[in-house]
Parts: structure tokens; sequence; C-alpha cells
């Protein structure tokens, strides 16, 4: 059941016109079972799924600190069960395509639905939440959650099953464990960000995706070096509001229940650096990534006398942190280029540190600003063309990219007419950018609002009446 679907809009109108009945308790257990509906709609199979791997994870975790006193071997046990369990759906979603299709060829067949038992929805995020837990728990920062019904919906939670925020247990659980009073703030907040999130999925993204040729992926040799660098930006574009649009919805829709969600972008375009950028864009994985891989990589390397300066400390966590980071998107080789390019960007940027101290970006002039950002920008859509395609392929889209100046064609005067969603979005970028608020347009006069809501509500209702567009882009890892 897609968000953005009639259907789902009446289940959260059923889920919320309850809820709103229902002391915390059972707004609690209401919530855990209607999460779990969501979940069977996509398979019943992945209902059972995250019940089991909730199961073991609330079963462990008490075990981690028993009377105080840490117990490593079970925290091991923990995370290689819950990389266990995603390392197995992802070599089943690898190898058994393939099996069934030589199967086929034997004669046997199966239902297409067969297929959705390899991609469990959700199993991604709620693996990494499990692990984040179970250190917490196991480094005393938070104590093992002795409520089932809140610890299984703290993982259920349907608005942010599909595709995150990574949320922190310890953040989330005090949320669920108190009562919860949507007054007429939050109210407002959560309307703002369902139509900010739902205008940047089915005005800006979903047009962005259909508006790119069919062939620009598939066949990148029959464009010339500018269309290639025109739609590659519309397509880093629609990358971006494709999920900066889920999570604003799904932090609107948790604000009707008055549970708050993690903000998980920034205006990322604008850094002026790699740790910048991955400040802002995925924030929630970038932190999981940081506290789980990073800081801890580099305080190993430190106990081993290997200074912050050293070349070891300034290229092994990176590396392997953005190398962890593409093979949690998936386990093919093009992730793994992908991951190890903003490696080499993180590495490239913290080498300067070898040879003194570095300004901050916020502290030089502002043309170096920009020039930074400008830069950033580019390698990053560079490192977008393996995140599309697989690894022969995306050598030879870049080998165009680079190689095959010509002439203007007719598809590229076409991005011209994509030029207004560009700027709409840039502007807007820019104005939460400045006011450091995703709501900033909740400041303008009445007036202003009023003309800007109709125009809003205008566009989707004419844009939702036609082809949906493609699901969101994250909730495929």
């Amino acid at each position: 059941m897609d968000l953005t679907s009639f259907s789902f809009v009446l289940f959260f109108l059923v889920t919320l016109a309850v809820y709103y009945r229902l002391p915390r308790r059972g707004q609690n257990i209401w919530l855990l079972l209607v999460s779990l509906v969501y979940c069977a709609t996509w398979a019943w199979q992945f209902a059972l799924i995250l019940l089991l791997v909730a199961g073991v994870n609330f079963f462990l975790a008490p075990r981690l600190r028993a009377n105080g006193v840490p117990h490593r071997g079970w925290l091991w046990v923990g995370i290689l069960f819950n990389l266990g369990v995603l390392l197995l759906f992802r070599l089943a979603r690898f190898f058994i395509p393939q099996l069934l299709e030589r199967l086929a060829d034997l004669g046997w067949t199966s239902e297409p639905g067969a297929l959705l038992l390899l991609v469990p929805i959700g199993l991604s995020y709620y693996v990494l939440e499990n692990i984040a837990y179970l250190l917490e728990v196991y480094r005393g920062q938070t104590e093992a959650a002795a409520d089932g019904v809140d610890f299984f919906l703290y993982l259920a939670y349907f608005p942010r099953l599909v595709a995150g925020p990574i949320e922190r247990a310890s953040t989330f659980l005090p949320q669920l464990a108190r009562p919860r009073t949507v007054d007429n703030e939050m109210m407002a907040r959560g309307l703002g960000l369902i139509l900010l999130g739902a205008s940047r999925k089915i005005i800006v993204a979903n047009t962005l995706i259909q508006a790119i040729p069919w062939d620009l992926f598939e066949s990148p040799t029959n464009f010339n070096a500018p269309e290639l660098w025109g739609w590659l930006i519309v397509y880093a574009f629609y990358l971006y509001n494709d999920f900066a649009g889920y999570t604003n919805l799904v932090c609107g829709l948790s604000c009707l229940f008055g549970i708050e969600i993690s903000p998980n972008f920034q205006q990322p375009y604008f850094a002026r650096n790699f740790a910048e950028f991955w400040n802002r864009w995925h924030i929630t994985l970038s932190h999981w990534l940081r506290d789980t891989i990073y800081l801890p990589l580099s305080r190993a390397l430190l106990r081993r006398n290997f200074n912050r300066t050293h070349p070891l400390s300034l290229v092994l966590p990176p590396l392997v942190t953005m190398l962890v980071s593409g093979l949690w998107h998936g386990l093919s080789s093009n992730m793994v280029v992908w991951g190890l390019l903003h490696g080499m960007y993180q590495v490239g940027e913290r080498l300067p540190s070898r040879w003194g101290p570095v300004v901050p970006p916020q502290k030089r002039p502002v043309w170096r600003q920009v020039a930074a950002a400008c830069t950033v920008f580019i390698l990053v859509i560079i490192a977008w063309v393996p995140f599309r395609l697989e690894l022969p392929e995306a050598l030879t889209f870049w080998r165009q990219l680079f190689l095959a100046w010509g002439d203007f064609g007719l598809r590229y005067r076409r991005i011209l007419f994509l030029l207004p969603y560009l700027l709409i979005v840039v502007v807007l970028d820019w104005l939460q950018y400045r006011a450091q608020d995703d709501l900033v347009f909740r400041r303008w006069p009445r007036p202003v609002q009023a003309v800007l809501l109709a125009v809003v509500l205008f566009l989707l209702l004419v844009m939702s009446q036609g082809d949906s567009g493609e699901p969101f882009v994250y909730q495929g890892f």
C-alpha cells in the first residue's frame, strides 16, 4: 500500500479516528495492530518476519547487561543474528531469481508474488535499528525495553516502516511511554509537512522521472555529453525530492499521532564538503554509520598509536564506512563502487589536515563556499551513475559523459521545459536553508499562505489523477 495511494489515505484516516478515542496504552496496542496489518498488505509473510526479528531482539536485550555487567557474547549473538537475516534475504534477492529463471526454462512456473518474499519491506531499516538498540543497551546508554508492545511498535511503526528514518530506541521508546497530546501547533506542523512531502513526490519527483527518456540509462550511447549532463542533473533532483518528500510525508503523518520522527534531509545539495553532505543527506543512516562504524574504527586506530593525521586514520575509517553504506544499499559491484567513490571523496578532503589546520567552510569567503558547493554537487551526481546502473553500463555512461561532446540535441532542449520545476525546488531549498526551517512558508503573510495552499492542493488533485509514478525509490533498499 503506497503512501500516496487513495487506499492508504482511507487506512490512515480510520487509524487516526480510532487512535484519538483511546488512552495511551490502547493507542500503542492499536498502532501496533494497524502497523502489522499495513506490513501484511505488502505480503502477509512480511509481518511474520518482522515479529520474529523483533521477538529475538526483545529476548536478547535484557541479557546484554545482566546485573549491570555487559556481556559481549550476547551482543555478538544479536549483531550476527540481525546481519544474518539481512544477508540471507539480500543473497536470496540476488540468487533466487536466477534459480527461478532456470526452473522456468525446465517448465516450472511460480506466482510473481512469490518473489516478494525475497525482499521483506523495511527489513534493511529495522535491522539497523535493532543493532543500534542492542549497542545502546550494551553500553548502558538506554535500558532494555520492558514493554513488548512498545518495543514491537518501535520497529513496526507503519508511517516509517517502508523506508525509515532509522530511529534510536533511546529517543523513540520514551515517546511511547508517555501520554501524547496533538495540539493545534503539532496538527498544523503535521499537515504542513504532509503537503510539503506530497508536493515533492507527486508534483516534482514524479514529473521529473516521467520526463527522463526511457533509454537514458539503458542506452547512454544514444546521447551526447551535454544531454547526459542535463538529464543526470534532472535525475539527481528526482532522487532528492523523492526521498525528501517521503521523509516530510512520514514525519507529518507521525505528528498527527503526537510522535516526533527524526529529520532525514537538510538541503544536502547546498553542502560545501562531503562531511556536510552526509550530515544533510539520509541523516539517520549517516549517524548510524558514524556511531557504529566510523567512530569505533577511528578509536581503535588511536588506541594503536595512529594519531588523527596518520594516513591510516585519514583513509581507513571513511573508506570502510562508505563501503558498508554501499553494501547496505545492495550486494552488487555498482553499489561497492558508489560507496568507495564517496569514501575517496571524503579521504581527499581530509588529506589537507596532514599539513595544517583546515578552515571550516562557513569561515571561507562566499565565492569559495559557492565553488565548493558546486564541486560537491558535480561529484555527487557523477556518483549517482553507479547508484543507478550496474558496473559495465555505468562505465559506458561515464565514457559518454566525458567524451561524447557534440551538438545540442532535441532531447537536451526538452530539459528547458523542466527548468521551472528545478528552479522552484532550488528556491524552496534556499529559503529552508536560510531559515533552518522546512516549514518556512508558515512565516509568510496569511494571504500568501492561502494562495500557496490553493495552488498546491489544485496541483496535487490534478496530478494525482494520472499515473501515480514510480514508488518511493528508497523503499527498495
